[in-house]
């Protein structure tokens, strides 16, 4: 079974329309310890992948209808083939045209007895990242650089690093009764880095809002639906970040600077409430203990923040390559719209509608 693409590659929807036929005829296929679904001749009527940046592992949920054996009054499959625990993969696509959508573990199995009609079970599941959310951890590095305190917590979970270089160590980092899981995700929002996991591998990386689009998708065309909302009500002029030399007591400030922007508008959520007003400041006091390590506090924390400006929800054709974490590009929606954002969750969705993606998408500017 091929990996789980998240590369930097972008797509053509032509070049995708050639490869998947037109998107004529959803197909999927489920395997459960390299056993599929397919063979097994395994009913699934709905099917759903969520991937997503925020601070929740990618997940998925399915119900199979032909499970029940009505004459035994017992469940095929369950406790055999379909059992918590099980590593799973889920591929979907077009005919015989797939791509891995999906790799991680069943957590957790759910059955139906209805009133009327055959009772039918709900299988769910959970990424990698699930073995880290488990058990309160409490730890201290010193002199260590945040990547390096990644790569050695990724390491105890056998996981391949995807971590980018933090450059400067810092004097402590501590872990107090948290989950791996949580504490890294904590780690990633102070300096403004992505933390997940795809298949076997962990990602602690820089935003790219300079990548390129996965996709170009057009209103009318292939993007089905898109609402979009500007909000300035969350939004701060200037973050200021305090703390103090650990030797001398000796206190500093940080003051952040520009933001680094999505797409081609100009004016971030900093810009417009700086023109607004000289008060939208909000101070920060940190556990800082160096200009430097405040500085990135502040920028990080102005990052952060812009990208409450601009939220939007989407529905397209089914695409599998869509991920969250990548950069995808709208078009047919106005000059001030037809921008590229940042997807950070995407659900692919087979169904009695068929197979389509829907996504949430973030920007920094207006």
């Amino acid at each position: 079974m091929a990996k789980i693409k998240f590369d930097t590659n972008t797509y053509e929807l032509a070049d995708l329309e050639r490869k998947y036929r037109n998107f004529f005829a959803p197909a999927f296929d489920i395997q459960v310890d390299g056993q599929s679904f397919t063979l097994k001749q395994i009913a699934v009527s709905m099917l759903k992948v969520e991937t997503s940046i925020a601070a929740k592992s990618d997940n998925f949920q399915f119900r199979i209808e032909n499970a029940y054996d009505a004459v035994a009054r017992q469940f095929k499959w369950v406790g055999s083939l379909i059992d918590v625990g099980k590593t799973i993969t889920i591929e979907m696509g077009y005919t015989d045209k797939l791509e891995t959508v999906f790799d991680g573990i069943i957590t957790g199995i759910s059955v139906d007895y209805p009133a009327e009609g055959q009772p039918s079970i709900v299988v769910q599941g959970m990424d990698r990242s699930f073995f880290m959310m488990h058990s309160a951890q409490s730890n201290l590095w010193l002199n260590k650089k945040i990547s390096d305190v990644v790569k050695e917590i990724g390491g105890k979970y056998s996981l391949q690093l995807q971590v980018d270089d933090t450059m400067t160590p810092k004097p402590t980092i501590e872990q107090f009764k948290t989950s791996d899981f949580h504490f890294l995700k904590k780690l990633a929002s102070e300096i403004n880095y992505y933390f997940f996991v795809i298949e076997q591998k962990l990602y602690f990386k820089k935003p790219t809002p300079s990548a390129s689009p996965i996709v170009t998708l057009m209103y009318g065309k292939n993007l089905r639906s898109y609402s979009t909302s500007v909000d300035i009500s969350n939004q701060v002029g200037q973050f200021i970040v305090r703390g103090s030399d650990p030797k001398t007591r000796e206190p500093f400030q940080a003051t952040s600077q520009s933001v680094n922007k999505y797409g081609t508008n100009g004016r971030t959520g900093k810009d417009i409430m700086s023109a607004l007003t000289r008060q939208s400041v909000e101070t920060v006091y940190s556990d800082a203990t160096s200009q430097a390590e405040a500085q990135t506090m502040a920028n990080a924390l102005a990052n952060e923040r812009a990208m409450n400006l601009i939220s939007g929800e989407g529905e397209s054709i089914g695409i599998p390559e869509l991920r969250a974490g990548r950069n995808i590009k709208l078009e047919g929606l106005g000059p001030k719209f037809n921008q590229t954002l940042l997807l950070v969750s995407v659900t692919h969705q087979i169904s009695n509608r068929g197979y389509v993606t829907q996504f949430r998408t973030e920007g920094n500017a207006f």
